[in-house]
């Protein structure tokens, strides 16, 4: 029987470095198959209605079963099990596009240094995010880049006026950016990071769309804050305390 958790020393890397990859998730034919489904069913017709990024852009595994079944693959939740535990709530996702250049407009896609944890704050403070590579990811096209280390401290965020996605950025003067690994990725690779681990991306300035999808995992005694009222998806075992709103995966 096929094992997709983790070694006992991965899960002390990730616990060492704040995050850990990259892993195969699915091969480059099958993500090219998901990337189709995925413009056709939720980004052509969300671009052709006008809609803005927050309307379509979020928690699309809880209404697309492609996005679904892409985030419940065992070599995903096994692996994500193997650092948490054996019930995994799914309570977001992200999707992060980047647009090729001539088709920005006046959208600034450089994503500034934080820490995810200062945009919410769980208690405690157990999150674990994956990044998917759905288009090739690399540093022309504006890959993520994350510093080893950074998880085990919080640094001081400046709020940023005006800022319409991340109004906030960890103070430059307290780590140093020459630090950062590149997390270049192939269609169909991922990597786990922690929720306090300080990333960054550039803008993209190649003719390359950059796509990744970004599923939010957590246990069930972690509050989210208004637990009752957020809908999640169980990818493996169970809320046994019984305090978020569990739905059923999308047909």
């Amino acid at each position: 029987m096929k094992n997709d958790g983790l070694t006992k020393e991965q899960v002390r890397q990730y616990h060492e470095q704040g995050w850990l990859g990259p892993f195969p998730l699915i091969s480059a034919a099958e993500m090219a198959e998901v990337r189709r489904t995925i413009d056709e069913q939720i980004l052509e017709p969300g671009h052709a209605q006008g809609l803005h990024e927050r309307e379509y852009f979020h928690d699309r595994h809880l209404d697309n079963r492609c996005v679904y079944e892409l985030l419940s693959h065992p070599s995903l939740v096994e692996k994500a099990a193997s650092i948490l535990g054996p019930h995994l709530v799914l309570w977001r996702t992200n999707f992060q596009i980047k647009l090729p250049l001539s088709q920005q407009d006046d959208w600034d896609t450089e994503i500034p240094w934080h820490q995810d944890c200062a945009y919410y704050q769980p208690s405690p403070n157990v999150i674990l995010s994956a990044w998917i590579a759905v288009d090739e990811t690399t540093r022309a096209n504006g890959c993520m880049q994350v510093i080893s280390g950074s998880h085990k401290r919080l640094y001081p965020h400046i709020i940023t006026p005006g800022a319409e996605r991340f109004g906030k950025a960890a103070d430059p003067t307290t780590f140093d950016a020459s630090d950062a690994v590149h997390i270049e990725l192939k269609p169909g690779e991922f990597i786990f990071f922690n929720e306090s681990t300080l990333h960054y991306s550039p803008p993209n300035k190649s003719e390359t769309r950059r796509f990744g999808i970004t599923p939010r995992l957590t246990v069930p005694f972690v509050d989210l804050g208004r637990r009752q009222d957020l809908k999640v998806l169980m990818l493996k075992g169970e809320d046994y305390m019984a305090t978020y709103d569990v739905v059923e995966p999308p047909v």
